[in-house]
């Protein structure tokens, strides 16, 4: 609800003073994003996964510590162990450095990430706006780049028959942004100058062209049937809720994705074991 008719360029710089975590957190990403300029893909047979993420992913695991240990340099005083539970969360976020690939269960992690410092109060449900619309956003820009630099391979993609390759809360949190929104429609997807006006204002649209530019080569009916079949939906609440659903039964229910979840003092295993 926080996002719901509030585009990404909405927010002020204002309300992102450079200390504060939501401010830290973006910084952090673009320093990441920067970082491929550092170690340039090497030329190799395969098609997908360059070689050079290894080296990139290594150079992530080094920004960390620091990273994070600024982060809870304002939370209070009880949370200082949780540098150690934090880390994992966001070395998993950005692919696997042995697979060199990329996919729902790492955009979670980065989504773990975020519930962590909300449980952490360094971020507080005030902030979820600008959570969205600048970390997530950052986020997406940064793994969008490790996607086509090193050609990362799609982590238990579905191919046709799945929402994308790579994400699943882009699209969630896109079509809450979009809800109500009067003139752009799920059909608006097929509009190209619609969608090119708008994209760098929402998440769903920012999909969408993304997948339309690295796929060009094929109709978007034939490369992404479930998200042109969305696009027939009368309303984005539909959409939202489609979304949810997909979120639920095809990230957080399956065993591949979730045994890699990790559970300490932050986020707890409360449940009893079966």
């Amino acid at each position: 609800d926080s996002i719901t008719g509030i585009g990404i360029n909405d927010v002020k710089e204002e309300e992102l003073p450079p200390e504060s975590p939501v401010a830290k957190v973006e910084a952090f990403m673009q320093k990441l994003f920067l970082e491929v300029d550092t170690i340039p893909p090497v030329k190799q047979p395969m098609r997908f996964g360059n070689k050079s993420f290894r080296t990139w992913h290594a150079r992530l695991l080094e920004l960390l510590p620091p990273f994070v240990e600024d982060l809870l340099s304002k939370a209070p005083a009880q949370f200082a162990h949780a540098t150690v539970e934090l880390i994992p969360y966001l070395a998993g976020a950005f692919g696997n450095e042995v697979r060199i690939d990329y996919g729902t269960g790492h955009e979670a992690m980065f989504a773990l990430f975020l519930l962590a410092l909300f449980k952490l109060r360094v971020i507080r449900e005030s902030d979820f706006r600008l959570v969205v619309l600048r970390c997530f956003t950052a986020y997406l820009k940064t793994v969008r780049r490790l996607q086509t630099d090193y050609v990362l391979e799609p982590a238990g993609s579905h191919g046709v028959w799945g929402l994308d390759d790579y994400h699943c809360l882009q699209f969630l949190w896109g079509a809450a942004q979009l809800r109500g929104h009067v003139d752009i429609a799920p059909a608006s997807i097929h509009d190209d100058g619609k969608l090119r006006g708008a994209a760098d204002n929402y998440l769903y649209l920012q999909g969408i062209l993304f997948i339309k530019e690295i796929k060009a080569s094929a109709p978007f009916h034939e490369t992404s049937p479930m998200l042109n079949d969305i696009s027939q939906l009368s309303d984005w609440a539909r959409v939202h809720k489609g979304m949810i659903r997909l979120f639920q039964g095809e990230v957080l229910h399956k065993f591949p994705v979730i045994q890699h979840f990790l559970f300490g003092s932050i986020l707890e295993a409360t449940w009893e074991p079966a």
